[in-house]
């Protein structure tokens, strides 16, 4: 509407541009060195009357922008971009300069409306300054974008196993002194190929969680002992086959880290695990980790938008 506002007044802003160009042309010819005194009083008489018009078209241009109905228009798309302050600056606008009107008292609501969020805004502020980590809820299922992932189980233990093909399977046992910590999950996806997100853990220290490390991916069992060598493809594996696939996570850390407070283990919610095929060893499909850039430091402010807390340890 604002557009079309300005679209309205378009004779105004060409008549606008012509005055700035005249003024350009007038201050040229002086410039250029004219001789001719008379000619020289004419023009800047001229450039004179011509800077005058040209700030009385500006002011007329200014109040065009700046009417209740623009204002209200302005507001509300500042409203729909989370900047409450910003919206409240162009209704309070409308309320000091349409006394009793209409749009006054559609203005008048729309203040309300935003100090109230704004107060409780800064309750929820308070709140988690006040309880911190303990106001996070566990979630067993996490979507976004295209993604449902549905976490089973998050445990730890000695032995990741991994890759079962039917009579046989894969296992890693942590070394001594260390544990792994172990995610069974399933994962759905509307795309034929999605990137999956990390899943984190990190320790509590001094009010904040430190990052200790990334768990892998990897697939909960193959068909047979020949997909999983790769002789022919396994379609329960394979995102453009299957809408569900599972998989068995896990990362090997020291029992210090593990024991000595609590434990998070935090999905980012931005995928940086990658479908690939190897030439070499088995399998021949497996999902490797790129740039998954975790915060080395975690907030509870940092759990509103792109970390979903899983699980406690």
């Amino acid at each position: 509407m604002l557009k079309q506002s300005l679209k309205l007044n378009e004779p105004l802003i060409n008549n606008l541009m012509k005055r700035k160009l005249l003024v350009y042309n007038l201050g040229l010819l002086i410039l250029m060195g004219c001789t001719d005194v008379q000619q020289i009083s004419e023009l800047q008489n001229e450039l004179e009357k011509t800077k005058s018009e040209l700030k009385d078209c500006s002011d007329e241009l200014v109040e065009i922008k700046n009417t209740a109905e623009n204002r209200i228009i302005r507001a509300r798309k500042l409203l729909s971009e989370n900047d409450l302050k910003g919206a409240k600056v162009e209704f309070q606008g409308v309320v000091e300069n349409y006394v009793g009107t209409n749009n006054a008292d559609i203005a008048s609501k729309e203040i309300e409306k935003i100090d109230a969020t704004i107060k409780q805004q800064e309750l929820e502020a308070e709140r988690k300054k006040a309880l911190g980590f303990k106001i996070l809820t566990p979630n067993s299922t996490v979507k976004y974008d295209e993604l449902t992932l549905k976490f089973e189980k998050i445990w730890i233990g000695k032995r990741w196993t991994f890759d079962d093909y039917g009579h046989q399977y894969f296992l890693r046992d942590a070394q001594r002194g260390n544990n792994h910590v172990l995610a069974r999950v399933s994962v759905t996806s509307e795309n034929n190929d999605p990137v999956l997100p990390p899943i984190f853990v990190y320790k509590m220290n001094n009010g904040e969680l430190s990052l200790l490390g990334t768990l892998k991916y990897k697939f909960r069992r193959w068909k047979d002992y020949g997909s999983y060598l790769g002789n022919y493809a396994d379609y329960g594996n394979d995102f453009a086959h299957s809408k569900t696939i599972p998989f068995n996570c896990g990362l090997e850390l020291s029992e210090d880290d593990l024991k000595k407070g609590t434990v998070f283990i935090v999905l980012k919610k931005k995928g940086c695990f990658n479908r690939v095929k190897s030439d070499y060893g088995n399998p021949e499909i497996s999902y490797v980790e790129a740039l998954c850039d975790p915060k080395s430091i975690l907030r509870i402010d940092d759990f509103d938008n792109d970390y979903v807390l899983l699980s406690k340890l």
